[in-house]
């Protein structure tokens, strides 16, 4: 397999707002650790694909859109050969429209968008030979936020390596396919784990990568080679660390676990020279509780009272709720609210392990359904091609809870519907299976 590789620096000024909480003091007041853009390229017997991963809460559906255009136009690539995802921390730059939690910087996501056509361009320029060592570990750490009568929890920490099939030094009996073959080096690595990159919490006004940062740090400075590391979010829309407002200190221990949970298996693999590589990509309508504007009205007069949510938001709440509010009233006027929101599940198949993206912050869940179903070694992507929220279980709406009552409020849009994230699983098995058809 040809791989390509690439790593850019896309730290934003200090004094930008940061994304992901309503309880945060704005702005920006300095920076904890740098923000990078990854891009991973893979070649082989015809079949690509690029992979954009960033230190971000997300990015708009608009900029994958817009992205994959450009892909296509220079580098002859269809959209399904590319995919944009981000690690979800919650202390990088605005790049998405959530109310009340940093302000949408069009500035930086022009410049975000700048850096990652570089980052491509540099990724596809050279791709060299590797092997794949497809590794799996544990991690307990993530605990189950609601703490609700359904909790669950993922602790697989899923690992891809590309290891260099040149190697310095190496006798001519060494054997590529062996395990830790003399010299051998990585060129880059893919780790996946569902948890929220939250762990700094909303008192942090530090720009940083979260946990993720140091995940990826410790794999690239303890493989050989010093990988490029892509950290993904997996399926963690009900999933955090086990408490915010941490430490630096506290990160380091925490993204190092994640990072050993695979570190020692990958020196101990062999490297599949030539595994099955296929992508493929679906779109599924999810089914919104579309509201008419006098249920709208009525919602919004019964919520704005949330004692809950005033206690913890104030006044930001107040203005979350008018503007959701004045928002999906106007949508439902001019018919454009639509009674469905575009969900992308975004499959990419190496050997035996499936990649699953997917553009909403499931819950934990729905990767033990897509592994059931399908009975393949699977590992979701979170927060990959945008993200249009949360997608709880269907035992979570009678439970309640943020996910499934107010967080659609900050995303200015109305829920799925209670099943979506079923239906959606089921979609998602016949993706999984058709993306392993010979």
């Amino acid at each position: 397999m040809l791989v390509g590789t690439a790593q850019i620096d896309i730290t934003p000024e200090v004094g930008v707002e940061l994304s992901g909480f309503a309880r945060r003091i704005q702005p920006s007041t300095g920076i904890l650790d740098r923000l990078y853009a990854k891009a991973l390229y893979l070649e082989q017997d015809g079949e690509r694909l690029l992979w954009l991963h960033a230190d971000l809460l997300a990015v708009e559906r608009d900029f994958v859109r817009d992205f994959r255009e450009w892909a296509r136009q220079s580098r002859g690539l269809e959209p399904r050969q590319v995919m944009i995802s981000a690690t979800h921390t919650h202390s990088g730059p605005a790049t998405i429209h959530l109310q009340e939690a940093g302000a949408y910087d069009a500035k930086y996501v022009s410049f975000l968008r700048s850096r990652m056509e570089q980052a491509a361009a540099a990724a596809m320029e050279a791709p060299e030979p590797c092997g794949v060592v497809i590794v799996e570990g544990r991690c307990e750490l993530a605990v189950d936020r609601r703490r609700k009568a359904t909790p669950h929890t993922d602790p697989r920490v899923g690992g891809i390596g590309f290891r260099r099939s040149r190697r310095t030094g190496a006798s001519p009996a060494g054997c590529a396919g062996c395990a830790s073959p003399p010299h051998a080096e990585y060129a880059a690595v893919i780790t996946n784990y569902a948890m929220h990159a939250v762990a700094l919490g909303p008192t942090n006004r530090m720009i940083s990568a979260d946990m993720p940062g140091r995940t990826a740090a410790r794999l690239s400075e303890q493989l050989p080679g010093r990988p490029v590391v892509m950290v993904t979010n997996g399926a963690c829309g009900n999933l955090n660390p086990p408490f915010e407002n941490v430490s630096s200190a506290r990160l380091d221990e925490w993204g190092g676990q994640v990072a050993d949970a695979v570190l020692g298996l990958f020196e101990q693999a062999a490297a599949l020279e030539r595994p099955a590589f296929r992508t493929l990509s679906r779109i599924v309508p999810l089914p919104v509780d579309a509201l008419s504007v006098e249920q709208i009205e009525a919602c919004a007069a019964r919520i704005v009272n949330d004692p809950a949510s005033n206690a913890e938001w104030g006044e930001k709440f107040r203005r979350t709720v008018e503007n959701w509010r004045r928002t999906m009233v106007e949508a439902v006027r001019s018919g454009t609210a639509g009674c469905t929101r575009e969900a992308e599940l975004f499959a990419v198949r190496l050997g035996d392990v499936a990649l699953l993206g997917l553009n909403a912050e499931v819950f934990s869940q729905f990767t033990d359904h897509v592994r059931e179903r399908t009975g393949r070694r699977l590992y979701v992507v979170g927060y990959a091609n945008g993200d249009m929220g949360y997608i709880p279980t269907r035992a979570a709406y009678d439970e309640g809870g943020y996910e499934v009552e107010i967080a659609h409020l900050f995303y200015c849009n109305f829920r799925p519907k209670a099943g979506g994230l079923e239906r959606l699983s089921e979609q998602a098995s016949e993706v999984v299976r058709e993306v392993f058809e010979e």
